[in-house]
């Protein structure tokens, strides 16, 4: 099964959220995302320490304590993922890749034997939202969700898409699908309405290129900038 990089997010310490988990227990969590680095297979013990009493594992089940004492549970098969007894169309593994304490909402990776999802999951309601690629990140206000996909080997559902988190599940607002190789990532989210971005390109020329997405009365528009060619 194919590693998923879940390091691209900063963690900045600012004023801490007081939640209170299923358990009933009230833990002061950072106002940035929580991030889990990925193991072999499943959540080490330092994500285990950051995330008690969000979620609990048993073996290949996954379990996600809800608001209101709910909870949600994802059930994978890790030993159809073993080298010597692989069967790639059995493989599956569930993990929590993070969460995000502002919107209250947990980021749980569905991986296969290759590629993979993620399940962008809600606290309040259990409801998901399936991504990809790179881990989302949240507007200045947190009234927006980004997702870019950078994968080589998977197929891309798009290159980039951006959600509005006023309602709950997010609401897909944009979604970018590029003609040629192409890979973005964001350089600066100035405001909820505009964002910087910088794109790579690898073709007949390859170049970096600077864009802006920004938002008014019709939607989003995808407004590109100047390029820098490279030496091949």
């Amino acid at each position: 099964m194919s590693k998923r990089r879940f390091s691209s997010i900063v963690i900045i310490i600012c004023a801490p959220f007081l939640i209170t988990t299923a358990l009933g227990q009230e833990v002061k969590l950072p106002a940035e995302p929580i991030v889990c680095e990925s193991g072999e297979r499943f959540e080490d013990a330092e994500c285990q320490s950051k995330l008690k009493g969000f979620f609990t594992r048993k073996g290949d089940r996954l379990i996600l304590n809800l608001e209101g004492e709910k909870s949600r549970s994802y059930v994978g098969n890790s030993a159809a993922c073993d080298n010597e007894s692989a069967d790639t169309s059995k493989c599956h593994v569930f993990r929590i890749l993070g969460y995000y304490p502002r919107i209250k909402f947990c980021l749980v990776e569905s991986g296969y034997y290759e590629c993979g999802d993620q399940l962008f999951v809600s606290r309040r309601t259990g409801s998901e939202t399936l991504m990809r690629g790179n881990p989302p990140v949240l507007s200045p206000n947190a009234r927006f969700l980004l997702s870019t996909d950078q994968s080589d080997g998977c197929d891309r559902k798009y290159d980039i898409a951006i959600w509005s988190l006023q309602s709950d599940p997010p609401k897909l607002e944009f979604k970018y699908v590029a003609r040629e190789y192409e890979n973005w990532e964001v350089a600066r989210w100035d405001t909820d309405d505009h964002i910087a971005l910088k794109g790579e390109f690898d073709g007949k020329k390859n170049y970096s290129q600077e864009a802006t997405l920004v938002r008014n009365g019709t939607g989003w528009t995808l407004q590109r900038g100047r390029k820098l060619y490279r030496q091949k």
